[in-house]
């Protein structure tokens, strides 16, 4: 599922189809690619990710990831 900011930044999150009990975040790497940012063990379980409304703001070098009402904090970090 993708998620973009305000000003165009946005993230993948990928949640395992079996249980959800894995979550995964990744981050612009350039114009075309994404890269693995961290896992987000905070928005794992029910409801799933992808049935939540779910917002990613921007602010300086860091991207504050919310899915209801957990909030995920992401540094992507090495962006070219």
């Amino acid at each position: 599922m993708k998620v973009t900011a305000a000003d165009g930044q946005s993230v993948l999150i990928k949640q395992d189809g079996f249980d959800g009990d894995s979550v995964v975040v990744y981050t612009e790497h350039d114009e075309f690619h994404y890269k693995r940012a961290n896992s987000a063990p905070e928005l794992s379980g029910w409801p799933r990710v992808k049935d939540q409304d779910c917002q990613l703001e921007s602010a300086a070098n860091v991207l504050q990831l919310r899915c209801g009402v957990r909030t995920v904090t992401i540094h992507p970090e090495g962006r070219s």
